[in-house]
């Protein structure tokens, strides 16, 4: 299967709700509530087959900060957002740490996610600046636009080839 294994960080609390509320959690005690991010794969199929495989795989990466949801910041393949460094990193810690505790894991169902590639992965990652992020939801802000504008024509083009046709076919009815 080819999976891919690009993932990333995904705050629990959009941030205008943290800003406003983070005070008030700190207050109370739960200020982690606040800032808490899930590692989330992009792809897919990737997700769907970690929901498949056994639970105490399942549980593993749950228990590393991993989710079982699908989530794309936009980065391109092989990058993520810079400023989610600090948070990948204590997941993939975290991830290390429990599978090296773990018992079992070799005779266990991975539902074809291959931690080789995983690690494959990891090693050639990259992250993006905020200016690289940038221009990049710029650059698919502008094509989505002229998508918009093509459908939009070919829309109209169809329009209008079809009031010419009937102008035709009545012109061709009146005589």
């Amino acid at each position: 299967m080819g999976f891919k294994y690009d993932f990333d960080m995904f705050s629990t609390m959009p941030d205008e709700v943290r800003q406003e509320f983070q005070g008030m959690l700190n207050d109370i005690g739960l200020g982690a509530i606040g800032t808490e991010q899930k590692a989330l794969f992009r792809d897919p199929a990737l997700v769907d087959a970690l929901s498949g495989a056994d639970e105490q795989v399942r549980n593993l990466f749950l228990a590393s900060g991993f989710g079982l949801n699908v989530y794309d910041s936009g980065a391109p393949d092989g990058r993520y957002p810079g400023h989610d460094e600090e948070a990948r990193n204590a997941c993939v810690r975290k991830l290390a740490e429990n599978v090296a505790t773990a018992e079992g894991l070799t005779e266990a169902n991975w539902n074809g996610f291959d931690i080789g590639g995983f690690l494959d992965y990891l090693a050639v990652a990259r992250p993006m600046d905020e200016i690289e992020m940038q221009a990049i939801a710029k650059a698919q802000a502008t094509g989505k636009r002229k998508s918009s504008l093509l459908r939009l024509g070919l829309v109209a083009g169809a329009a209008m080839v079809t009031i010419s046709t009937v102008g035709i076919l009545l012109g061709t009815l009146g005589s």
